[in-house]
């Protein structure tokens, strides 16, 4: 199942409220992390400033105290006379006025006159020192004496000639670090590269662990990372080469993590908050516009019910929800006029408004559940189709709803309906009246039927079959009552009369008929051996021998009962089933032909087909087929057709014979004699034989005049080229006088009746042992 709209709703607004909030959060985080580092790096930059000027300013004080003390006259007697009395005197005055906490005095030769201090403990290398002091000029230098980290300058004293050197210090020692922390705000540390710290504001340095290591070592516990506690600097100070001294700058983060983590969690709490606000908030409209939304459901499931007047209760709602509303509700109108008119076209037949046939079963189920009598007349109107060809199909229409609305006139009052059960076919459901016969009623509807009618300015006579079955006592259930009406209009239609009334067993009889239409159906596709073919000789009579034979089917039901030919040819014509019948016939002729040249005998076959066979497309392919399957010679088949055949669509037929002539096949006409073929038509025929009717030959040895026609006709068939057939010979009288005549074969009971492939064999080889 698929996620609710709500839901959805939900999840979409939290779900970007998240994702500002985190964002937010990464930016705010980036940006924030950004800018205390570029602030913790421009603090560093002052703070090295700073120191930078602290540091120039102690140097610009021991250039003035150097200076002042080298250029004093007195100090200056005293070093020419060595007088180490006032040379102490002097550098110890001197120092205090100045708050120096170092002077020193040397020879030229870089060795220890005086000193403001006692017990100071001097490099070995002093001299050289000296040397590389002297050579900085006026600038400060760092250098370590007697363990302690001092600021010095150094400057000669000349009298004129340089009779000494004076050197001017400050102590950079806890102090001065404290100092330049209160100014700057960073932890300051001078380090001595060779012999380690000299000063440090850090109080918390342990003194066996190197204080780098130790800035190092500091670290804070911050979310998901662990983070330094100081960034540090180390900067180069002025120095001997021998001994540089470096100043390490480091900023304390503690207070800058404090509150940046401050600001995160500010920014983390405002994110969650606005997340259950955006959770509530979306809650909200969700629910407004999906609350909405579920009873619309509820109203399309109701209109699915067929419940067309519901309405939702949203007390409140929107405009577009009451848009949705009134379109849903003229849906619903919409729904329920198609409905009306659906049920009404599913239960009517739109041209006549009356009920079609499944309505009209459905009403009779409600007669059969009372105790009434009714009749059930059918009604078929005669030539329609030919109304529908000449004068269009919207005259047709028009004759049906005006026969309907005749119907409906002459049955209002007989407490019944009408229904419209095929194209042309009507059913009336009358009650039965005790002052009125089934004769009288359907003689009044009858007279109603056959007055003129005006269609379009035109006065159109039509013609009724009428079928009449009455209930219960020809009928009991719909289906019966319908066909069995059916029946009867049928077989008025079939036996010319007007009215016919249903008898007893006659449904039966349509039942067997449609039995056996299945039973033919199952014979063809089994080939079980219930259809076969008999083989009727045909008497060359100018060489005394049997060269032909008339192919004819026959049926044997499984049930062993023997089925008429006739019936079940023209059971195969009404039900469509004729064209896979002859086809399965040439198929078994044309496989028999080829068999006997196999076995060496020369054998012609005629096979019967009829209209429905010449018009369909696959015949002649059919035909083609067989005889290059079974590589029979198609002079050796003759397709017979009858008149009637002909007659029906003589151009369709005429093209279709010409096409089997092409194939090289014999052409026969069946029957001819008792049709309506003229003399003009005949010529015209692509035919090569003409078969006389059995009906001018069963007594022509004793009607003079059948002998006429038989003569006259086989004189113009052999003037017109072709070969005459008589069939229906049943003595010996009636042969002789065909012979007489000329007659090119004969063909009857009197030599054979139709035989199968095997006894006839038998037959013609007694045949031709008598001849």
């Amino acid at each position: 199942m698929g996620t609710s709209l709500k839901h959805r709703i939900i999840t979409l607004c939290v779900g970007l409220v998240l994702l500002t909030a985190v964002a937010s959060l990464v930016s705010f985080w980036w940006s924030t992390s950004h800018f205390n580092e570029s602030q913790v790096q421009q603090d560093m930059q002052v703070a090295e400033n700073v120191y930078q000027q602290y540091l120039k300013a102690k140097e610009r004080l021991l250039m003035t105290a150097a200076t002042v003390l080298t250029a004093d006259f007195g100090f200056k007697q005293a070093v020419a006379t060595r007088d180490a009395d006032t040379i102490s005197s002097v550098l110890y005055n001197h120092s205090q006025r100045i708050d120096a906490d170092l002077m020193l005095l040397f020879d030229t030769r870089g060795q220890l006159i005086s000193a403001n201090q006692s017990n100071i403990e001097l490099p070995a290398d002093t001299p050289q020192l000296m040397k590389q002091l002297l050579a900085q000029g006026n600038s400060s230098t760092f250098m370590v004496i007697s363990n302690k980290l001092y600021q010095v300058i150094v400057l000669p004293v000349k009298a004129p000639r340089t009779i000494a050197y004076s050197m001017v210090g400050f102590a950079i020692d806890a102090t001065v670090a404290k100092e330049l922390k209160e100014l700057t705000g960073m932890e300051i540390s001078f380090i001595a590269v060779r012999t380690g710290l000299k000063a440090t504001t850090m109080a918390e340095h342990p003194s066996h662990l190197p204080l780098l290591e130790y800035i190092d070592s500091q670290i804070v516990d911050r979310w998901f990372s662990e983070d330094p506690v100081y960034l540090s600097a180390k900067l180069h100070l002025p120095g001997l080469v021998n001994n540089p001294i470096n100043v390490v700058l480091s900023a304390d983060l503690s207070e800058h993590y404090k509150e940046f983590d401050k600001l995160v969690l500010t920014v983390i709490l405002l994110s969650f908050g606005t997340i259950v606000l955006g959770f509530i908030t979306s809650g909200i409209l969700a629910n407004n516009l999906t609350t909405p939304l579920q009873q619309l459901t509820v109203m399309a499931k109701q209109f699915a019910q067929g419940n067309y007047l519901a309405n939702i209760s949203e007390s409140r709602p929107s405009k577009e929800v009451c848009e949705l509303v009134d379109a849903f509700q003229e849906m619903g109108e919409d729904i329920q006029t198609r409905e009306k008119q659906i049920r009404f076209q599913a239960r009517h037949d739109t041209l006549t408004g009356f009920y079609n046939r499944t309505a009209a079963l459905d009403l009779l189920s409600n007669y059969t559940e009372e105790t009434g009598s009714y009749y059930l007349i059918a009604i078929d109107i005669k030539g329609l189709r030919h109304i529908n060809d000449k004068l269009g199909p919207r005259v047709g229409d028009s004759c049906i709803q005006a026969v309907a609305q005749r119907i409906k006139e002459s049955t209002h009052l007989l407490h019944g309906f009408n229904a419209r059960v095929g194209g042309d076919e009507f059913l009336s459901v009358v009650e039965v009246k005790p002052d009125s016969t089934k004769q009288h009623c359907v003689e009044q509807l009858r007279l109603a039927l056959n007055q003129y009618y005006v269609i379009q300015k035109l006065e159109i006579s039509l013609r009724f079959s009428v079928g009449v079955v009455q209930y219960p006592e020809q009928a009991q259930t719909p289906e019966d009552m319908i066909r069995r009406a059916l029946i009867a209009v049928d077989a008025a239609a079939q036996d010319g009369h007007e009215v016919y009334y249903y008898q007893n067993g006659e449904d039966e009889a349509h039942l067997e008929r449609l039995q056996i239409i299945d039973e033919l159906k199952h014979a063809l596709k089994n080939d079980s051996g219930q259809l076969f073919m008999a083989y009727q000789p045909k008497l060359n009579m100018g060489s005394g021998k049997i060269d032909k034979v008339e192919a004819l089917i026959r049926w044997k039901r499984s049930n062993g009962q023997w089925v008429s030919p006739e019936f079940f040819i023209d059971l195969a014509e009404q039900s469509g089933l004729i064209v896979e019948l002859t086809q399965w016939v040439v198929s078994t002729v044309v496989g028999q032909v080829g068999s006997w040249l196999h076995e060496g005998l020369t054998m012609k076959a005629a096979i019967n087909v009829s209209a429905q066979d010449i018009a369909n497309k696959e015949f002649f392919s059919h035909l083609e087929r067989a005889l290059a399957k079974h590589k029979v010679p198609a002079n050796l088949i003759t397709i017979e057709l009858t008149e009637r055949d002909m007659i029906e669509n003589e151009e369709q037929g005429i093209n279709a014979l010409k096409a089997l002539k092409s194939l090289g096949v014999m052409i026969s006409l069946d029957d001819y004699g008792v049709g309506q073929t003229s003399l003009g038509r005949l010529k015209m025929l692509p035919i090569d034989e003409l078969k006389l009717d059995k009906v001018f030959i069963l007594k022509l040895n004793e009607s003079h005049q059948d002998q006429c026609i038989v003569q006259s006709t086989i004189s113009l068939g052999h003037q017109l080229g072709f070969s005459v057939v008589a069939e229906g010979v049943e003595n010996a009288e009636s042969l002789k006088l065909l012979k007489q005549m000329r007659c090119d074969y004969a063909q009857g009971y009197y030599l054979s009746r139709p035989l199968p492939a095997k006894e006839f064999l038998d037959w013609l080889g007694s045949y031709n042992e008598v001849v």
